[in-house]
């Protein structure tokens, strides 16, 4: 196994390992301390089956079955396939020039109060350009906030909102938009998280997710989520991966917030992905939206 830095923000590479062969308890538990301290791992040369990435899974804690948005595979349940070809691969976008799966910065599953604790994306099919992943360690983000910042914010909340990011897509590749609001209730979530396994401290405002401050509503508080958005998401704290065929990219995704570059039509590209299990809630709903 050979151990590589993946980028001066942080993350590592594998080689030479090959997640679909049979593990012993010492090398699982290696696998595990890597995933543990770095938090975003990236194993090259993978030449993986839908089944051999559910028991890659469940080396690290296994599929979050219960995952209510994108359809999992039949035959692998767990497994899902975006991009934009379609689930089968047979999809032609209409428009080579418009740009598919584009999305801000965000934690998955941040619209409920157990969010998955990681995620697995295999490269599949890799475009010729664009198809990035961003990344942004918000523990990093964190301990370089600016005091006055710091201390402002350490005991505030922010709402979580799953309508925020209902939004016309239109670069879908079967060219259907599905906008389902109040799928989900409202989140609070705190803006400085604790992470359940490392203790780090984390400064929680993604995007994607969130509308407002609790303690502090209407245009006081939406203008320090901006000054803190601003913060979160300088260039100085963003990785963004250009993925190798055969790369399975696993994040904690308690710890770092992601976004998507997007991909030109013209550019095949295709991920099998894998929400890992849930753990204690980070946040909780808003009862008296609840449904």
């Amino acid at each position: 196994m050979q151990i590589g830095k993946l980028s001066d923000l942080g993350g590592v590479t594998v080689e030479g390992v090959d997640l679909a062969a049979v593990h012993t308890p010492d090398e699982v538990a290696a696998l595990r301390e890597i995933y543990a301290r770095h938090g975003l791992v990236v194993f090259r040369d993978q030449k993986l089956t839908k089944p051999q990435l559910m028991a890659t899974g469940d080396l690290f804690g296994g599929a979050m079955l219960s995952r209510a948005v994108i359809p999992t595979d039949k035959e692998a349940p767990g497994i899902s396939t975006i991009g934009n070809r379609g689930a089968k691969g047979d999809v032609i976008p209409e428009n080579p020039d418009m740009l598919a799966g584009k999305a801000d910065w965000h934690m998955d599953l941040g619209y409920v109060a157990a969010p998955g604790r990681g995620k697995i994306l295999y490269a599949v099919q890799v475009p010729e350009q664009g198809g990035t992943t961003g990344f942004i360690d918000l523990a990093v983000a964190y301990d370089n906030l600016p005091e006055k910042l710091r201390n402002r914010i350490e005991h505030l909340h922010v709402i979580h909102n799953w309508d925020k990011a209902q939004v016309p897509e239109t670069s879908r590749p079967d060219g259907e938009v599905a906008l389902i609001y109040r799928k989900f209730p409202d989140v609070i979530y705190p803006m400085v998280r604790t992470h359940p396994v490392s203790g780090a401290k984390l400064l929680n405002c993604p995007p994607l997710w969130v509308t407002g401050i609790q303690e502090i509503p209407g245009e006081e508080g939406a203008a320090l989520i901006a000054e803190v958005v601003a913060h979160l998401t300088q260039p100085k704290f963003q990785y963004w991966h250009s993925y190798r065929m055969g790369d399975a990219l696993l994040w904690d995704n308690w710890r770092f917030i992601h976004a998507a570059s997007g991909t030109l039509n013209r550019y095949a590209r295709t991920m099998w992905t894998m929400t890992l299990s849930a753990g204690p809630d980070l946040g909780r709903v808003v009862e008296d939206q609840a449904t």
